[in-house]
């Protein structure tokens, strides 16, 4: 697997925050024919929709780090960590990957993938996991991962639709932030202690 470089990442970040938005956005109004300004800025009320989203993010970050830290997923928990250390961001470089991709992918998502009449929550949830590359029949231990994915991502697609697209994107954020610093960090723990 080639790892991109920063300055790669940085180009695709940019490319997933307005690409996917732009495409979010088509979809919600030629295909939804809804408004756009609807979709996007709708739902509660902001402090509803962004500690909704803390909460979601928080907690699901906890039950992911729970489950990559047991001894079942620690070939993806390895993979993971000698990636955040090929890339080695900086925490101001995790920031910005995750706004980037939880904007961008929920805006397509949540926002214009998921209220599709033949669409809805799960298939969503399912697509974007799949498109990620975690649903992989020879690499159990992945799917094993995706599958907790798909119930995660199918979370954001519920405070979507109950809440508003800020307590996905917050949801999102949050659980990207903590899951990448986690990997990063925890890596250099273990490479301390092990020398």
């Amino acid at each position: 697997m080639v790892v991109p470089d920063k300055k790669r990442l940085y180009y695709l970040s940019w490319l997933t925050l307005f690409g996917m938005s732009a495409i979010g956005i088509l979809l919600i109004h030629y295909l939804q024919k809804k408004s756009v300004h609807e979709a996007l800025l709708g739902g509660k009320d902001y402090y509803q929709q962004v500690i909704s989203g803390l909460c979601f993010g928080g907690i699901s970050s906890l039950l992911s780090l729970i489950l990559v830290k047991s001894r079942q997923l620690k070939s993806v928990r390895s993979f993971f960590e000698n990636l955040m250390h090929e890339i080695n961001p900086s925490f101001i470089n995790i920031l910005f990957y995750s706004f980037c991709a939880s904007v961008g992918e929920e805006v397509l998502f949540r926002a214009g993938i998921q209220p599709l009449p033949w669409v809805g929550i799960w298939p969503a949830a399912i697509v974007f996991v799949f498109l990620h590359g975690y649903l992989n029949p020879y690499n159990i231990s992945l799917t094993v991962y995706g599958v907790f994915l798909i119930v995660i991502c199918s979370g954001f697609g519920y405070l979507f639709k109950f809440f508003g697209l800020t307590s996905s994107i917050t949801a999102h954020f949050v659980y990207d932030v903590s899951m990448f610093s986690i990997l990063k960090y925890s890596y250099k723990e273990e490479s301390k202690s092990a020398s």
